[in-house]
């Protein structure tokens, strides 16, 4: 219950389905505050327009562009720039022959961004603003096909879904899927089953059906004879919906846990579960969701740091032969609490070895969990196995509200840009090294596959050679990556290692130690290549060049040679050397550097917290105002600099600060003025 209802408070995506067997009945008067707590707060007692005029259609799709260019760090780069304004103007010459339901999905296809990693900002069907009928037939696209996973009529589970209103189940997938916002593909192909195909309304504005209140399905059974059933569809706010989803769906199989298709599991429940197998020699940590289980459960003071430290102790005094870190039922949560975990799978010398440390992805590994993968990719030797992660390694995420004002519709636009990745490069999403499909049997049968292969896994031996000290010595050095990247190659011990520097998860001011982005072993594999830890990356010298050239993935960097003592600007700031960063940080931006909202937003704003908390509000200050300027899409970093002009006593200033808020989450502004018991009549601050 406890994970239900924290999604539900913190305002994130709770789809029809999550948490089925936990969720408590309520009245259907109150589905919406259910279901979509933030959106009934932005709307409040504003009653929703059965119509609007063409022109107050085209007035919302002009809002939303804007707030979405205002609110996104790096806009042009997220929205495509020229083909953004293409994409605005078509949909609204549109307007004018469309139905509501059509408009409603123009206002959903241009929050659909080209640029990977833009999942984050999206708008959920289930808001009073969108009375859509429900479909309780819940389809998943398995590798082998499309399958019912939960429904009305139990009795329809595990048949294989052919098409919908006659049309071929693939076409209504591509009919739709415009229309679904996602990091990559694999995630907008999920989010297309659960926000858009489970609706009759959706599917009649692509031409899918023709008649909302009833949807023909055709489906085959298991001996292959075709079936053709009828479904009735609901409204959201009907006891029918209520009874459906608080007690209607059957879970597939009982007990079912580690697959991403078992939505109608509390697969989050425990927050994170570890086992360890005698037998095989094998520690298993199922890690369902990135938050602290003290933080929301009274009768736990376990956090991701005591996860780690448990973790530590098995490792320490068990055989191990293999550890798995299961992230396929995990879609996220707060990334800044996850060092502790990354730090023990990297240094551990039982655990980062090759062949012994596995993750697990799937299309719901995302968000934080998608960050946390990466940042195990960059540092460890593990072996990726499963299917692609829903995340990009370089994203948009964390979104804030906005309220269309004519039509009411709430969607969510990201604040925040996480270059967890390498800086620059553009991959949808981490590719496994070792790919296990998921079909609909190992589903329904409850038959592992992904495990089993790792099981059986031994990776392939590595092809080395030998390089005498002279050829080490033309690797080993200090170069510069980017503006805020500091490569450095050393040879310890006869081996060789490469170490970036410069950004971090969160940067942990009260540590001496920079802050890693890359770390990793290498392997000569001829006197110019070096190979790494990490699938598909290399490190190349050129003969006569003294730099050196990183090729990750799809991407090359070139490494000029630098001053051994260059540091980036995050570490000077790390050292105390305060303008000396900030003026690195601008420069950085001025050379067209995307900086993350992980390298100066949210780090500077811990800081502030943490410093108010000491009474230190003029270094508060500092950090605040660094923060708002790096990051002023957030309506967290003004917040804060609100917060320490307001301990200094400087009234005026911090209503001025404040004004950001006003524009970028309303809710918050009335809070965050009650909370510094300012009156927000007092001043406008230059809104």
């Amino acid at each position: 219950m406890r994970s239900a209802l924290l999604l539900v408070l913190l305002g994130v995506l709770l789809p029809p389905g999550v948490h089925a067997q936990e969720a408590p009945p309520f009245p259907p008067d109150s589905v919406y505050s259910v279901l979509a707590g933030t959106s009934e707060q932005m709307l409040g007692d504003q009653a929703v327009p059965e119509r609007l005029s063409v022109a107050e259609w085209r007035a919302d799709l002009d809002t939303l562009a804007a707030a979405m260019r205002r609110r996104m760090p790096y806009a042009e780069a997220a929205m495509g720039g020229a083909r953004f304004e293409r994409r605005l103007d078509s949909l609204k010459r549109a307007i004018p022959e469309q139905t509501r339901d059509q408009r409603i999905l123009s206002v959903l296809r241009l929050l659909n961004l080209p640029a990977a990693g833009t999942g984050h900002t999206l708008a959920l069907p289930f808001q009073r603003a969108i009375p859509w009928r429900y479909v309780p037939l819940h389809p998943y696209r398995f590798a082998d096909g499309v399958y019912v996973m939960a429904a009305a009529d139990s009795n329809l589970v595990g048949r294989e879904v052919v098409a919908i209103g006659g049309v071929p189940i693939d076409s209504v997938y591509a009919a739709l899927m415009p229309y679904a916002s996602g990091d990559n593909r694999w995630k907008r192909e999920r989010r297309t089953e659960r926000f858009r195909l489970r609706y009759a309304n959706a599917l009649k504005a692509v031409g899918v059906i023709d008649n909302i209140d009833v949807v023909p399905v055709q489906l085959r059974t298991e001996d292959g004879s075709p079936e053709q059933v009828r479904i009735e569809t609901m409204p959201l706010d009907s006891p029918a919906f209520v009874r459906f989803f608080t007690a209607g769906r059957p879970q597939v199989p009982p007990g079912l846990q580690w697959s991403p298709a078992g939505e109608y599991q509390d697969n989050s429940e425990p927050f994170y579960r570890v086992s360890y197998r005698d037998s095989t020699d094998l520690l298993y940590l199922q890690f369902n969701t990135v938050y602290n289980e003290s933080d929301f459960d009274a009768f736990s003071d376990q956090s991701i740091a005591d996860l780690a430290d448990s973790l530590r102790t098995i490792a320490d005094r068990r055989p191990l032969d293999k550890m798995v870190v299961d992230l396929r039922t995990n879609s996220g949560g707060n990334h800044n609490l996850v060092e502790p975990l990354v730090e023990l799978l990297a240094t551990h010398p039982k655990i980062d070895r090759r062949g012994t440390l596995y993750v697990l992805t799937s299309w719901r590994t995302f968000s934080a969990a998608g960050s946390f993968a990466t940042e195990l990719e960059k540092r460890t030797k593990a072996i990726f196995a499963g299917e692609p992660g829903g995340f990009a390694p370089n994203h948009w995420g964390t979104n804030a509200p906005v309220l269309l004002p004519n039509s009411k519709l709430t969607v969510y636009v990201s604040h925040s840009y996480f270059p967890i990745g390498l800086p620059g490069e553009n991959r949808t999403h981490l590719a496994p090294d070792l790919p296990v499909p998921l079909t609909s049997d190992q589903h329904f049968r409850n038959v592992d596959s992904t495990m089993i292969a790792i099981r059986r896994h031994e990776p392939e031996p590595r092809e080395t050679t030998t390089l005498t000290a002279t050829e080490q010595r033309r690797f080993v050095g200090t170069y510069r990556l980017s503006p805020l990247h500091i490569a450095r190659v050393s040879a310890t011990g006869g081996d060789l290692r490469l170490n970036i520097t410069g950004t971090a998860l969160r940067v942990d001011f009260g540590e001496e130690r920079p802050a890693v982005s890359l770390s990793t072993a290498l392997y000569p594999v001829s006197d110019t290549r070096l190979a790494t830890d990490v699938t598909d990356a290399s490190l190349r010298r050129t003969p006569g060049e003294e730099g050196l050239i990183l090729v990750w993935k799809d991407t090359s960097y070139a490494l000029p040679s630098v001053d051994p003592d260059t540091q980036s600007p995050v570490e000077h700031i790390r050292a105390g050397r305060f303008e000396h960063g900030a003026e690195g940080l601008r420069a950085a931006l001025d050379g067209g550097m995307k900086v993350g909202t992980n390298t100066v937003g949210e780090p500077f704003t811990i800081r502030v917290d943490e410093l108010l908390q000491r009474g230190r509000a003029e270094e508060a200050l500092q950090f605040g105002t660094l923060a708002a300027e790096f990051w002023p899409t957030s309506w967290v970093s003004h917040a804060d600099l609100a917060e320490a002009y307001a301990a200094l006593g400087r009234e005026e200033e911090a209503r001025r600060a404040l004004q950001p808020v006003r524009r970028l989450n309303p809710p918050q502004y009335d809070e965050m003025i009650d909370h510094l018991e300012l009156n927000s009549a007092a001043s406008d601050g230059g809104s």
